[in-house]
């Protein structure tokens, strides 16, 4: 795997430019932090280089084809448990496998019980749970511990430490102390620029 080199990538919505040549390189194995506020961007950068819209211009190198995210909403199927929710898109992993993974983020007991019965903090650690698990090359996290509760949070920071290693991964997140716990390289986005 190579680092990811976005060059020169721009993006506006009828008049409103949200990204204007954006040049930045994720470093293969490694956490970057994009930060900035509400509504400036972050979420459509992601889309961008997760495939899900398309760039004005611009150009993305040595984007790996294998990519999991946890996205802003959980997407999840509410009517099916949470084991279920997790083999859906990792139906090769074997229930110890995922039950191993769910009591890491404290949720072993909840894997057969329906996901609307979940609070919303336990949706997102279902939801981090299914994109941790799956094969993947680069791991998109969309402000992951939203509704957690700050013992949750140190709780599922361990867990994504622990299996992230060597593992190139882009987080959009509003806290720095995550961003410092994750030894991540931050990056801020403001008036649709990249400043470190």
């Amino acid at each position: 795997m190579s680092d990811i080199i976005i060059k020169n990538l721009s993006k506006s919505f009828e008049n409103n430019s949200v990204l204007k040549n954006i040049n930045i390189t994720l470093k293969q194995g490694s956490v970057t932090c994009l930060m900035g506020q509400s509504g400036k961007g972050k979420t459509t950068l992601l889309n961008i280089l997760m495939g899900f819209e398309k760039c004005d211009n611009g150009e993305i190198l040595n984007m790996p084809k294998l990519k999991s995210a946890v996205f802003q909403e959980n997407r999840l199927c509410e009517n099916f448990s949470v084991l279920r929710n997790i083999k859906l898109v990792n139906d090769d992993v074997d229930d110890n496998t995922i039950l191993s993974h769910l009591e890491a983020v404290g949720l072993k007991n909840e894997a057969n019980q329906q996901v609307s019965t979940l609070s919303g903090g336990m949706k997102r650690r279902v939801a981090l749970v299914r994109a941790i698990i799956a094969k993947k090359d680069i791991l998109f996290l969309d402000e992951p511990f939203k509704g957690l509760d700050d013992k949750t949070k140190d709780k599922v920071l361990d867990y994504l430490i622990s299996n992230c290693k060597n593992l190139t991964v882009l987080m959009v997140t509003h806290q720095v102390d995550d961003a410092i716990k994750l030894n991540a390289h931050i990056l801020y986005l403001k008036d649709g620029n990249i400043t470190e």
